[in-house]
């Protein structure tokens, strides 16, 4: 008996140890799910009991145990749109037996919206008739906040908050698809703001961020419910207009952008007027491609640009043929560099005191002779050169080229200085003066033989930037003039404060110099300004003796034009130049190369 009561008391020790490690082990785990965050539950079918674990409790957003969590009561505490979902994935798998997975939101007391992810699977008996159903569930809210986040930073604009370039193909590219369910066409435009680089260097860039912002709140006010505005770079926007009633309908929503962009604002305690120009694409074709419209629109655009800004241009199909062959030319003037097609002209500058005196300096202009298009133009090359950024090493060759004409002039007894075009886009470099100092040290040439032009446009970018790299280019000892004079905004204000030692008239007021009073007066006063300030003038485009005159009575210093020479090669320059005793041609010998076309 007593070894029986002896064992009896093990046996209870033992079932006891059992229960306290068992009581221990639970704990734990409740513990563990405290602190990792993850609820469990187990769902007795049979009974609709709904045993939660205190965690789960705490991840519905209810205290721990406060209430008997039926399927029906955990079903009224998911967001109502989720409902119907969770009970088919409940149904799956209590049908097949399968394991499940899946999010679903909660809605706590206070209103606020949890994202939970739970895990689970069905308990069967022997025969596989299920019986419960239990798994875990833990809080993700934080995890897709977060996700949301990221994907909408990968879509939109950090800085407006519009959709991004990304965003708007994606949207263009359904937009183009749903054309063959639609019968109306959709348009698409694009937007850039005028002269916002000038803005943007003045005040600074925090300043043209603040307007960007601006104009994409006023753009996003002026288009229809359904559009999308997006930033697509820098200082462009586009809007995507679907199931327009006509062309006129978008440039309807074009005009209303212009208006709302044009009003008046003040950014960085300064009151701007900003404009805008818009290009405009329309198709009803489902198979064009997003990107060829997105082109027109840009083509669209740049013709309202070239044709003075602050309009709206519908694209038209010449304007593609445009662009293709703008980006040929673009091509093969690259080339052109590579292979050596380009060369320098030079146009003769001559002395007006006493008759019309030496030639002291010529003029360097670039020409393209193209293997199979022959003479290119200027006019057509040069712009692109600008837009490319091509100009600057184009600009540094002519530099050069003319440097290096001036050493081989010395050498057949020929002293001139040269006169060589500086683009924006070089004045912007910012290598600019060491490019121009290098330049010099190759060739050897006095920096005074060498001026340097660049027109009032240029001068006002950025006034205070370029101020100091005037500076900077007059301390290499070059000279600096001002072409194209008086046709800008700038003249009288800046006239003083930049470092010149030349303006250039431009020639369309020299063109009324034998009849139009303005004219006359208009030049007058430049040269009369110019010297009070010991600034001296050359005019431009001198083609008549009239011409001549005019200038010669009011004490202009310097002329070129037809009158006296087209741009030649250099070669052609020395030989007219070694032809004429001492270079000088008489008043007489002009009025004879007139008469002869010369």
């Amino acid at each position: 008996m007593a070894r029986d009561k002896q064992g009896l008391e093990e046996a209870l020790k033992r079932v006891e140890g059992e229960l306290e490690s068992a009581r221990s082990s639970a704990d734990r785990l409740l513990e563990a799910q405290r602190i990792s965050g993850v609820g469990s539950y187990d769902f007795e079918l049979a009974s609709n009991t709904n045993v939660w674990s205190d965690q789960l409790y705490r991840i519905y957003g209810r205290e721990p145990q406060s209430f008997n969590a039926s399927y029906e009561v955990f079903l009224s505490m998911l967001h109502p749109e989720d409902r119907e979902h969770v009970m088919a994935v409940h149904q799956h798998s209590l049908a097949t037996g399968s394991p499940y997975e899946m999010e679903e939101r909660v809605v706590w007391p206070d209103g606020q919206v949890r994202t939970l992810a739970s895990w689970g699977e069905v308990v069967t008996d022997g025969d596989g008739t299920p019986l419960r159903m239990v798994g875990i569930c833990w809080d993700i809210t934080e995890r897709k906040t977060m996700e949301a986040q990221l994907v909408h930073g990968a879509l939109h604009d950090t800085l407006t908050g519009l959709p991004n370039r990304s965003l708007l193909e994606d949207r263009l590219a359904l937009a183009v698809q749903a054309l063959a369910r639609r019968d109306q066409p959709l348009g698409l435009l694009l937007i850039d703001l005028d002269r916002f680089k000038i803005i943007n260097d003045s005040l600074g860039h925090d300043a043209g961020d603040e307007l960007l912002v601006a104009v994409a709140q006023r753009i996003a006010g002026a288009v229809r419910p359904g559009d999308t505005v997006a930033r697509f770079g820098g200082d462009e926007f586009v809007v995507l207009c679907e199931e327009l009633t006509s062309a006129g309908e978008a440039l309807g929503i074009a005009q209303r952008v212009q208006d709302a962009v044009l009003a008046p604002l003040v950014i960085a305690g300064t009151e701007l007027v900003v404009t805008a120009s818009t290009g405009i694409a329309l198709t009803a074709d489902p198979s064009v491609l997003p990107g060829a419209l997105l082109r027109d629109a840009d083509s669209a655009m740049y013709n309202a640009k070239r044709s003075g800004r602050a309009r709206s241009v519908v694209f038209a199909d010449e304007m593609r043929e445009e662009v293709t062959g703008r980006l040929e030319t673009e091509t093969q003037l690259r080339r052109a560099l590579a292979e050596g097609q380009l060369r320098v002209h030079y146009q003769p500058i001559l002395r007006l005191g006493g008759g019309v005196g030496r030639v002291g300096a010529v003029e360097a202009l670039v020409r393209w002779e193209h293997p199979t298009r022959g003479l290119v133009s200027p006019g057509e090359f040069v712009p692109i050169a600008e837009e490319t950024g091509l100009v600057v090493p184009l600009g540094e060759w002519v530099l050069e080229e003319a440097c290096r004409q001036l050493v081989a002039w010395d050498k057949q007894g020929i002293r001139l200085s040269v006169s060589v075009n500086v683009s924006g886009v070089q004045i912007t470099q910012p290598d600019i003066v060491s490019r121009v100092a290098a330049v010099l040290d190759r060739t050897g040439v006095d920096p005074a033989r060498v001026a340097l032009e660049m027109t009032e446009s240029v001068l006002m970018r950025d006034a205070g930037e370029t101020l100091s790299v005037l500076r900077a280019l007059k301390d290499l000892g070059v000279r600096l003039h001002v072409d194209d004079f008086g046709t800008g905004y700038s003249s009288l204000s800046y006239l003083k404060r930049f470092p010149v030692d030349a303006v250039k008239v431009d020639r369309s007021f020299v063109d009324g110099l034998a009849n139009d009073q303005e004219d006359i007066a208009i030049v007058g006063a430049i040269v009369s300004l110019a010297h009070s300030l010991g600034i001296e003038v050359i005019a431009e485009g001198v083609e008549s003796v009239a011409q001549l005159t005019a200038l010669q009575e009011m004490g202009c210093e310097s002329a070129q034009g037809f009158l006296f020479s087209r741009a030649v090669p250099g070669r052609e320059m020395a030989r007219t130049l070694l032809g004429i005793p001492a270079a000088r041609r008489s008043q007489e010998d002009v009025v004879k190369a007139e008469a002869k076309g010369a």
